[in-house]
């Protein structure tokens, strides 16, 4: 308080003195030049639906004094009760313009720098291309799984009969199941799944959870097909940071590798009665960690690893922690699985938004869509009697383009 007074004390002494001078120098106006924006846009863009035209601007702004310019693309959109609006469907300078429907758009680009606004126009043709688009990523393009005792099933020693199984198993709507950490599977649109400006974009649909199989929450990572050579490049791929994405408990980079069981070795029972083969399956990881898959007693004929992969294999990505409560006094029989708020596949609302997408350093990425979808699993977890934690993956949705 006392240095508070001091300070109020110090002012009014100051402005005492000042009014007293008789030498007052008034200071000298300083106009600062007005600020303005230039904005040169082509008149007209034309592209094919559901093909992607690079709009670029070019943008000058004199004497902005520091001032960060903020950018908005909007188009004209009919609602459902008919009546025309601006939808806003870009906030960076550089627009990407995808559309789902051949038409004529109305596109207008605003700058905002202070409480200056720059307004341009152009128009993009969007033209037919007489082809009939799937709502579902349909097309395998790579399977990995996990170990897992659904793997049982799978008693292929060449992958390309493993990869027509599953596409067999998504013409048919069947369930994939990935295993434990790690297990992927990709999928391709057959038109690239716009990235809506504020909307989620599609759906991860997972098979739900019985009393019998505990189904992990699944991790996604997205592609779009910027050179169009049909491929997901590696540096095209891009995580989807889902509520669990930040968090301590969560690990980034992480990499598991699996070893091939040797058939005759006996079998290390465990305490309980479900512990079949406490040894049954090594594994190592990159943080030096490792330890043991057990073999269940109901499971104890299945085989777990992969027949067409050799005496080991390393699947990486993103392992997040999820809670695992014994719901039935320690027997082992019964379990209560956490699931996730957001961003994730196999939860209570598993659409995803395209703009969540982040690259390796964790840094946003600005997609115009995505044409690959992977789903993979990103926990690492046992069940006791009913076996390890597993993901069950059925098929990829795509939603409206504009909200």
């Amino acid at each position: 308080m006392k240095k508070y007074i001091k300070h109020i004390l110090c002012i009014s002494a100051f402005g005492a003195l000042y009014s007293c001078s008789k030498d007052v120098v008034k200071p000298e106006a300083i106009n600062d030049p007005e600020q303005t924006i230039a904005i040169k846009l082509a008149a007209d863009f034309a592209v094919a639906r559901y093909n992607v035209v690079l709009i670029d601007p070019e943008v000058t702004i004199e004497n902005s004094n520091g001032l960060v310019p903020q950018y908005k693309w909007t188009v004209k959109v009919t609602g459902k009760d008919g009546v025309v609006k601006d939808s806003v469907i870009c906030d960076t300078k550089t627009l990407q313009f995808i559309a789902p429907t051949a038409n004529n758009y109305a596109v207008n680009f605003t700058v905002t720098s202070g409480k200056v606004t720059k307004q341009a126009a152009t128009k993009v043709k969007v033209s037919e291309t007489n082809k009939t688009y799937n709502s579902k990523a349909l097309l395998l393009v790579d399977f990995f799984p996990a170990p897992g005792f659904s793997n049982d099933g799978l008693e292929f020693t060449d992958k390309s009969a493993v990869l027509s199984e599953m596409q067999l198993n998504l013409d048919n709507g069947d369930a994939i199941t990935l295993g434990t950490f790690g297990g992927y599977v990709v999928t391709k649109f057959d038109h690239t799944v716009i990235n809506a400006y504020a909307a989620r974009d599609f759906i991860v649909q997972m098979s739900k959870t019985n009393n019998n199989i505990k189904f992990s929450p699944a991790g996604i990572f997205v592609a779009y097909d910027a050179n169009k050579n049909g491929i997901a490049d590696e540096n095209e791929w891009y995580e989807i940071a889902g509520s669990e994405y930040h968090k301590s408990t969560t690990v980034k980079n992480y990499e598991m590798t699996y070893y091939k069981p040797d058939p005759v070795k006996p079998a290390v029972a465990g305490k309980a009665a479900w512990e079949f083969d406490t040894s049954y399956l090594k594994y190592t990881d990159n943080k030096n960690g490792s330890g043991a898959i057990t073999k269940t007693t109901k499971f104890r004929r299945w085989n777990y690893y992969p027949q067409w992969l050799g005496d080991s294999y390393t699947l990486k990505g993103t392992k997040v922690y999820v809670p695992v409560k014994d719901v039935s006094d320690g027997a082992g029989t019964s379990f209560n699985v956490a699931t996730f708020d957001w961003g994730y596949g196999g939860i209570k609302d598993s659409s995803i938004d395209i703009s969540w997408a982040v690259d390796a350093n964790g840094k946003k990425v600005h997609l115009p869509g995505i044409d690959f979808v992977k789903v993979y699993v990103p926990t690492m977890g046992a069940v006791g009697a009913l076996d390890l934690l597993t993901c069950n993956y059925e098929e990829t949705r795509d939603l409206n383009f504009y909200k």
